[in-house]
This record gives structure tokens, sequence and C-alpha cells, in this order.
């Protein structure tokens, strides 16, 4: 699975899911230049590059549900969290996701419920 990573995410989550997750393909949006594209430019790249978004930003809900997937969307909804906080909710929840996802799946919401 190809996932990229929000600018509203830190970009070292890339390098450390690429690490965790070796199914998982993951790129920041920095990494592609795309960190000041706006969200119709990013949900059209992604859509040719078949590839899952995973953002905070609840625009890209309103993308999918006016165009369809793909892509499709790994919803971040934790709020301001630090990158440690971050991989412990991705640790604890990101095998199930990339599962429901690969199963078709258009959106799967994260949350930090402590």
């Amino acid at each position: 699975m190809i996932l990229w990573i929000d600018a509203h995410l830190s970009p070292s989550l890339a390098a450390w899911i690429n690490r965790t997750y070796p199914a998982i393909q993951a790129k920041s949006l920095s990494s592609m230049n795309l960190q000041r594209a706006d969200d119709r430019t990013i949900f059209k790249a992604a859509r040719e590059a078949n590839a899952v978004i995973m953002s905070k930003d609840a625009d890209f809900l309103k993308l999918v549900d006016q165009y369809g997937t793909p892509p499709q969307l790994l919803w971040i909804t934790c709020g301001n969290t630090s990158n440690a906080r971050m991989r412990a909710v991705l640790e604890k929840s990101l095998d199930k996701a990339a599962e429901l996802l690969l199963s078709g799946e258009p959106i799967i919401e994260i949350s930090d419920l402590r």
C-alpha cells in the first residue's frame, strides 16, 4: 500500500512507518514537493498514484464523498499531539486500518482514545 502523509502531520512519520511496516510505502507530501499544494491537487495526484492519504484535514472527507475513491483516506482525529504519541496511536491501530483499507473501506478514522 502507498501512503501519503499530509503536511499537517510530521514528515518523520513516513520514515518511521517505512521502518515499522514493510508492507506500507509511506511518503510525506514534503518529500514530493506537494506540501504547499491545495487539497484538490493532492487528491488528484493521489488518485493517479493509487495512494492512500493520511491526514487530519476534514476537507479530504468532502473530496472522497464528492469524487469517490481512489484515493482512500486514513483520517487522523487525535488533535495536536507529539510525534511519540502519534507513533503510539499508530502502533495500536495501523495494522487493522491497513487491513480495512485493503478490503476496500473508503475512509478509516484513527483517534486517540486513552
